[in-house]
């Protein structure tokens, strides 16, 4: 008995030694969390969040090279990708091209790159804390990293806006090269803080109106930047755009493109959608015929099925945006869309900057959008519908990329079914095909007038059934005379 309870004492030590080691384990953990300036939120007192994060690997299995820079890594995330490092040396020679820009004494720009790499100091824990996890980046490294790209943004916007008004020639391997550069700078892992940039700006003598480092006004964002951005991006943008708001906060080059791609809060409320008092209920419901009242409905058939039940589908002549898809009368008019691979990784990473930021929980545009055309779009047959609409122009190999991309995106994106943009015309589409009267239409007019031939065989028929239904009311009147 003695030994049993000898033994039991020392299990029951040795459990303690173990849970001892594993909390000292624990809280070194919490230490070298909270150590790093990403979780610590030192650095000025802001309550900052992230803006630039990883995307999580499921995402990524999804179309993994809608996500990835093919030419240029900008940021931290990406930083010595094999497919990037080819560009290192051209980012030093933009780099060096920057700093002469402002090397008035003659010395090579050495006095600005200091200057750039004090401000890029002041700001390193603030851009540290952009991004969504603790990076492994020394400090040195992050600096230099932070100077290098921001330069190289600059440059290259500042010689292609020379080179598009006649005042420098860019070089022939950029100008081949430029279009990859310019998607690859919207890729949603491939940014840096936009801050970071303007005050690089600012250093290079481009936003004399605009705050300077350590100013009360911090994030001011200069005009002349701006303009400079939307050059750029004006010249290949495949979706619509809308008027950028006048009072802008911009955390990077895809979160600005965003809100020149999305209709304005301020706008939405005239589009056909559920309020928000309806979204917040478990329990929608929506009136049809008769009285009644079901619940909102979750989804709606494809492209090809609606068109059964005579729903037809039009290009919306003066679309507010991309996005701004309306039904009515039995007509869903759908802004043209030319999907071609630019537009694939536009859409894919305006989803993600959208899914990584929360607005999926409201009426997320973006990822309402593209759950509709998921909806919508089942098989190659839908998107060739769409194609002869005029909503679709399917630069792609064949109609069943185009369908493989929208569902592809459309099962990753996380949303309400019931709050999102485009919950009333679900609504409104399915109450439109629960009627049959509407199929009885869309039937005799798919199966005979169609073409003239099938209506001239119609009309035939209509009219040797009346002259049948006089001749027989002429003999049974004629019969009925003779009885009498």
């Amino acid at each position: 008995m003695v030994v049993a309870t000898a033994s039991v004492r020392e299990d029951i030590d040795a459990a303690m030694d173990n849970d001892g080691q594993l909390l000292g384990r624990m809280e070194q953990g919490i230490s070298d969390l909270w150590a790093s300036p990403a979780a610590r939120g030192d650095g000025g007192g802001d309550d900052e969040t992230f803006t630039i994060v990883r995307l999580p690997s499921h995402v990524h299995a999804q179309i993994k090279s809608l996500y990835v820079p093919r030419v240029v890594a900008v940021g931290s995330y990406h930083f010595g990708s094999g497919s990037t490092r080819a560009m290192q040396g051209h980012k030093w020679r933009f780099l060096r091209d920057f700093l002469l820009r402002n090397a008035g004494d003659g010395g090579g720009g050495g006095g600005h790159l200091d200057a750039c790499l004090r401000e890029a100091r002041a700001v390193e824990a603030r851009a540290r804390r952009c991004y969504g996890e603790p990076l492994e980046m020394g400090s040195d490294e992050f600096v230099q990293m932070l100077v290098l790209d921001g330069c190289f943004v600059l440059e290259f916007l500042l010689e292609w806006s020379e080179s598009e008004s006649g005042a420098a020639e860019l070089d022939a391997y950029m100008r081949w090269i430029w279009i990859y550069v310019y998607y690859d700078l919207l890729l949603v892992e491939n940014q840096i803080p936009f801050f970071v940039v303007a005050k690089l700006f600012n250093l290079a003598g481009g936003g004399g109106g605009a705050a300077a480092m350590g100013d009360d006004d911090d994030d001011a964002v200069d005009q002349r930047l701006l303009d400079l951005i939307y050059k750029f991006f004006s010249l290949h943008e495949p979706l619509c755009q809308v008027p950028a708001p006048s009072q802008l906060t911009v955390h990077h080059l895809l979160h600005l493109q965003y809100q020149r791609m999305v209709m304005p809060p301020e706008r939405r409320s005239t589009t056909s959608r559920l309020s928000s008092r309806q979204s917040a209920s478990p329990c929608n419901k929506y009136s049809i015929a008769g009285g009644a009242t079901a619940a909102t409905p979750l989804a709606i058939p494809c492209v090809t099925e609606l068109q059964e039940f005579g729903v037809a589908f039009r290009e919306k002549a003066s679309p507010a945006s991309q996005f701004d898809v309306t039904f009515r009368g039995g007509t869903m008019e759908i802004p043209r869309l030319a999907l071609s691979s630019g537009a694939r990784i536009l859409l894919a990473n305006l989803l993600a900057l959208e899914q990584t930021t929360g607005d999926w929980e409201g009426e997320g545009i973006v990822t309402s959008y593209l759950v509709l055309m998921n909806a919508l779009v089942n098989t190659g047959a839908d998107v060739a519908v769409l194609q002869r609409r005029g909503v679709l122009d399917n630069m792609l190999s064949n109609e069943e990329a185009a369908a493989a991309f929208f569902n592809r995106l459309g099962g990753c994106a996380l949303f309400d079914p019931r709050g999102h943009h485009y919950a009333r015309l679900f609504a409104d589409a399915n109450e439109y095909r629960n009627h049959r009267w509407n199929r009885y239409i869309a039937v005799l007019k798919r199966d005979h007038l169609r073409t003239p031939c099938s209506i001239i065989s119609l009309l035939a028929a209509a009219t040797l059934l009346c002259i049948s239904v006089m001749s027989a009311g002429f003999i049974i009147c004629h019969y009925r005379h003779a009885c009498s």
